[in-house]
């Protein structure tokens, strides 16, 4: 899109504050120069282009994009969220909704952009309007709803989200928030099918991996649970959605390790004793090697259930099972610091293995 700038200075001390609402003419210093450079950017802005406004210590700085392709001027709002100005964009979506009260694209994205600022009221009143015009407005209802999910309206956000499915069975992000909502008000039936629709339109969408996962586990399906896990590490292992997808599965093989078994596993002991023996007389910097190593190969799920031996490791070779790499891990971390708290509890076997390992008893 070809552009015209100009630009015109105008000194600060000259403004007339009397253009400002009311509750804003007796602002002092930064509060006032914000106050102006919000009245001047959205003043300006109309459809045949956008001001981009400057305030200093005694200046004002209006430089004016003209828009030769005539962009409208809730596009330009829409383009000035999407580049982080966000008071210039609010404004402008104003001052498009002051030409147009019933500007669609307006009312949208300025709900939007002040429920991402936390004015969720005014959002909900935005959105509100929206609706009232144009009531088979999916994402709208959509937009409502998350609104009101923000501010603990759950009842009405369901409602809202419901509606948006209606409209839109498409639309994964409604279905992805309306499952949510669903699951945290413990309805698992209702939950889980918009939460796997919302992954079937959203495959690469960690979160919504991740809430499918919670509502399976809390349904009591740990296979599917720690499948939905696990592909939020397969998409994104850094984050904060990755990280407590590997803190759930850790705690999931935890618990399955000790269902199977009420006292000592004596399986789990002789892998300790193994592990003993193999550590025997190894630098702490290897031990530390192949801990590690474990600890990483964990962070993508390790199945402590199976006795298939089945992973490998490239500082030792051979072929182990999930549970002999959680006892290696857990052996190889008490010499290496045992106040790390790994996630799973194998002191008792790890006891009873040391003192067979001391006595001599192999």
């Amino acid at each position: 899109m070809s552009e015209v700038l100009q630009e015109v200075q105008l000194s600060l001390a000259e403004f007339d504050r009397e253009q400002l609402p009311e509750d804003q003419r007796d602002l002092q210093g930064d509060e006032f120069c914000e106050a102006v450079r919000e009245h001047l950017a959205a003043q300006f802005a109309n459809e045949r282009g956008a001001a981009e406004v400057i305030v200093t210590g005694d200046r004002i700085i209006i430089r004016w994009m003209d828009s030769v392709a005539g962009q409208s001027l809730a596009g330009i709002g829409i383009e000035q969220l999407k580049a982080g100005q966000v008071d210039k964009g609010i404004a402008t979506l104003r001052q498009a909704l002051k030409r147009n009260p019933s500007d669609h694209v307006a009312l949208l994205n300025l709900g939007m952009a002040l429920t991402e600022q936390g004015d969720y009221e005014e959002s909900i009143a935005v959105l509100g309007s929206l609706l009232d015009a144009y009531p088979d407005h999916a994402p709208g209802w959509v937009a409502l709803g998350v609104a009101q999910a923000r501010v603990n309206r759950n009842d009405e956000a369901i409602a809202s989200l419901q509606k948006a499915t209606v409209l839109y069975p498409g639309d994964g992000y409604a279905h992805k928030n309306l499952g949510a909502l669903l699951a945290k008000k413990g309805h698992l039936t209702g939950a889980i099918p918009h939460l796997q629709q919302a992954v079937s339109i959203l495959p690469r969408d960690g979160q919504a991996w991740l809430n499918l996962a919670m509502a399976w586990e809390q349904s009591g399906e740990a296979d599917r649970a720690c499948l939905a896990y696990q592909k939020v590490l397969d998409l994104d292992t850094t984050s904060e959605v990755g990280k407590r997808a590997e803190e759930s599965l850790s705690r999931m093989a935890a618990a399955t390790f000790r269902q199977q078994s009420t006292g000592l596993r004596p399986d789990a002991v002789t892998y300790c004793l193994k592990a003993l023996e193999r550590f025997k007389g190894m630098p702490k910097s290897e031990v530390q090697k192949i801990a590690f190593e474990i600890a990483m190969l964990g962070s993508r799920g390790i199945d402590v259930s199976a006795p298939d031996e089945k992973y490998q490791l490239q500082s030792i070779p051979g072929k182990f099972s999930g549970l002999n790499l959680l006892c290696l891990q857990y052996v190889g971390f008490q010499i290496i610091d045992p106040s790390i708290d790994l996630g799973f509890d194998l002191s008792a076997e790890y006891q009873a293995a040391l003192a067979k390992h001391r006595g001599g008893d192999v």
